[in-house]
């Protein structure tokens, strides 16, 4: 599977094998049948703040939840961290991202060019 078509990234699943573990604070995967079909990751931008990085489900397992159940997952331990706020940056063509930020209630802040950034408040 490759993402160079949809997304213009170099292989997805040697990406994730291939990340440093001090990259980011944790990443977390959906498979299925031995298959990485997700991912979902973040790391730390200030004592504050973390940021969602390495968001992707592949099409074919878009729509069904995983999304969500890898968000929920990841947003349990970024509030265990005692971080305030959780930003994510995107870009304009992932319009099935923006309506995802949009509907976990995260406010957009900044956007210029093709670049979105969003911000949700943890308290």
């Amino acid at each position: 599977m490759s993402l160079v078509g949809e997304f213009g990234y170099k292989e997805w699943e040697d990406e994730i094998r291939l990340l440093g573990v001090d990259e980011y604070d944790k990443i977390i995967v959906a498979v299925c049948k031995d298959k990485i079909v997700g991912s979902m990751a973040y790391k730390k931008v200030d004592e504050n703040v973390a940021e969602l990085k390495r968001i992707y489900i592949y099409k074919d397992f878009r729509g069904i939840g995983i999304a969500k159940d890898l968000y929920n997952k990841i947003l349990e331990t970024i509030k265990s961290q005692n971080y305030k706020k959780l930003m994510v940056e995107t870009w304009e063509n992932f319009q099935s991202g923006i309506s995802f930020y949009y509907k976990n209630n995260f406010e957009l802040v900044l956007k210029d060019d093709k670049r979105y950034v969003f911000m949700l408040d943890l308290n």
